[in-house]
């Protein structure tokens, strides 16, 4: 009779801590919804600006990498994670689709909006993670996987025949639409009609989708989901902050597939054949990677000379925007739309 009342408090423990995880992914991206929409409102002094958005971007990506950890320990078969995903492709799509063609992306119906097109990400992003998690049948497959995420993603980004710039440059909106945005404060109270959301940087979307990926993996096969988030929050929250300071885009894959690899490594248990494949895997990307390093990056063809009804048009859409007795829209200036991984 002791030991029956021993175990039902520890199972009953175990119970609450594996099936709340959709609850508190949905009250995270519910808190950071209300944050997304009240900031445009909030009046900000300059003086304590850049301190309001570094606590800006530690409380977002720390709510966002704890969300997607909480609901993939909830392990959504794959039925599950289809339906996840078609919801969040719904909610994202359908929003920024009003955001931009009906609203222009101002006013309070954009505010409004945009935190529904973020969670709709998150959403999405989850039910794609949990997809490609289930097509892992061993916990040895993440070494290769994490591999080759990590070379892809430095290729696509850092090397001169990646085309993640190239992408950029021709079509600068599409992130913006797809991405997960880091909110930045306003110094100054924006009427509801001229209000917009202000962003200092982006995350691209295969970030939180192999984040959600490894995720569901540690905890289908047993490995150190807890431990790995321990680690992985500093480290990203560190990786970003670099990105706003310096400006830089960097592949935020490498320090996900890295930490996933570093922290569970005693899970792992190689054969021989299979420690063979996975150098021979490794050497492959570093030739690759060495390969495209040393080659010239593609110049995009010249842009046309403008006509002067044109360049009239162009001189107005450059003009400096202004408000009611001169104050700026902004307590900083904007910071560069870079991403640790656009993709």
């Amino acid at each position: 009779e002791s030991s029956m009342s021993e175990n039902i408090p520890s199972s009953l423990t175990e119970n609450s801590l594996t099936k709340s995880g959709y609850r508190d992914f949905t009250i995270i991206v519910f808190l950071l919804a209300v944050i997304r929409v009240m900031l445009p409102f909030i009046p900000v002094p300059i003086s304590i600006a850049p301190f309001v958005d570094f606590l800006l971007l530690v409380g977002v990506f720390l709510a966002t990498i704890y969300a997607i950890y909480r609901a993939m320990s909830e392990k959504p078969d794959p039925k599950l994670a289809l339906v996840i995903l078609l919801i969040g492709v719904f909610l994202q799509l359908g929003s920024v689709n009003l955001i931009n063609l009906v609203f222009h992306g101002q006013g309070a119906g954009a505010v409004l909006l945009s935190p529904v097109a973020q969670t709709g990400l998150m959403i999405w992003c989850i039910g794609l993670g949990a997809l490609i998690s289930s097509l892992l049948r061993d916990k040895n497959i993440l070494i290769p996987v994490a591999i080759f995420l990590v070379g892809f993603d430095i290729f696509l980004v850092l090397t001169p025949l990646g085309f993640t710039q190239k992408m950029m440059q021709q079509n600068p909106n599409l992130l913006n639409n797809v991405a997960l945005a880091i909110p930045k404060s306003t110094s100054v109270a924006q009427s509801v009609q001229t209000a917009t959301v202000a962003k200092a940087g982006l995350v691209g979307p295969a970030d939180l989708v192999f984040l959600g990926a490894f995720f569901l993996a540690m905890f289908r096969f047993n490995m150190r989901p807890k431990q790995t988030l321990r680690v992985m929050i500093p480290v990203l929250i560190g990786y970003m902050t670099v990105v706003l300071l310096t400006g830089l885009s960097l592949p935020a894959l490498v320090p996900i597939g890295l930490v996933t690899l570093v922290v569970n490594w005693k899970e792992f248990n190689l054969n021989k054949d299979e420690k063979a494949s996975t150098i021979v895997l490794a050497l492959i990307v570093l030739g690759i990677l060495g390969f495209s390093a040393t080659r010239k990056r593609p110049t995009l063809p010249p842009e046309p000379l403008p006509t002067a009804a044109s360049a009239e048009a162009q001189g107005s859409l450059n003009s400096p925007a202004t408000t009611p007795k001169g104050q700026p829209l902004s307590a900083i200036p904007s910071a560069p739309q870079n991403t640790p991984s656009p993709q």
